[in-house]
């Protein structure tokens, strides 16, 4: 490894603004940083929609390639994006502090969920978010949406849809003043890893970036992930899992699949959180297997 870190990031300002949370923790920490910016298939095969992709990892091979032929030390990454089998020899070697994990409905007018006129149309590219809306109200109409958020809002300005829904987290952190409305998690189950930022590194380096780790958002993770493996599932199912760790971990699990929902909304143990997942998980793959 050099003496300078070389930090990897898609060239995105969302990607960028998480980049430069890692980086001022390095810094903090007396490091020397740069920044290479890498392309991702995600970001060239743009009109392609995402669910197409199939836990490719579209936004994420190209920088573990990089980082395998050292020309970055480490990664940086929406966690979401991570499939859940990554590259030999890379790994996940820290998380930063959970932001928002919630959906944010953005209107073109400024109406809510229950209050946008009927049969409207909502941009997203996202079966899970296609499939929770369609169920809380089946007259909308869906069309894909791609591009980084400016594009997304500068298409909803323009009239191309009546709505789109993107993550809270990337509007907080690109200090964005939009109109939205925060949508429910209970119904709105957010995609595993949703508001959370990763750091990978070469196997064996952790220790590089293990001090900006936040704990109870590494079990969160873990917990989701543990869950996403065990169903069998990637973004071409419609599927929410969300897990939020406090004094014992609270795990909401939902799949949608024809119009009929499977939910799960526990408490399980901090110290136990995976394992108990796992079978929760196991357990909800039972019942959506018998019923279809």
């Amino acid at each position: 490894m050099s003496e300078i870190i070389v930090v990897g990031t898609r060239g995105s300002k969302l990607a960028l603004a998480q980049t430069s949370k890692v980086v001022e923790k390095l810094e903090e920490k007396g490091y020397n940083v740069e920044i290479k910016i890498i392309k991702s298939m995600g970001d060239i095969m743009k009109d392609k929609p995402l669910y197409e992709f199939k836990g490719s990892g579209a936004f994420v091979r190209t920088l573990e390639h990089a980082l395998l032929k050292g020309e970055i030390d480490i990664a940086v990454h929406s966690y979401k994006d991570i499939p859940s089998k990554m590259l030999d020899g890379v790994t996940v070697a820290a998380v930063l502090k959970r932001d928002s994990p919630f959906d944010a409905f953005i209107a073109r007018d400024g109406s809510t969920l229950d209050e946008i006129k009927p049969y409207a149309i909502i941009g997203t590219s996202s079966l899970r978010r296609r499939a929770q809306l369609g169920l809380y109200r089946p007259d909308l109409r869906f069309e894909n949406i791609r591009g980084n958020i400016d594009t997304r809002l500068r298409k909803l300005k323009d009239g191309l849809y009546d709505a789109i829904v993107l993550a809270e987290a990337g509007l907080i952190r690109l200090g964005l003043e939009v109109e939205y409305h925060k949508l429910p998690i209970e119904k709105f189950v957010p995609s595993a890893n949703q508001g959370i930022i990763a750091v990978q590194t070469r196997k064996g380096e952790e220790e590089l970036v293990s001090f900006i780790n936040h704990k109870d958002t590494w079990i969160e993770a873990e917990v989701e992930r543990a869950v996403m493996k065990e169903l069998g599932i990637g973004c071409a199912i419609p599927a929410g899992i969300y897990a939020e760790c406090k004094g014992k971990v609270r795990l909401i699990v939902q799949i949608i699949k024809d119009r009929k929902e499977f939910k799960v909304d526990e408490e399980i143990s901090k110290t136990s959180a995976v394992e108990e997942a796992k079978e929760i998980a196991k357990d909800l793959k039972r019942l959506v297997s018998i019923n279809f």
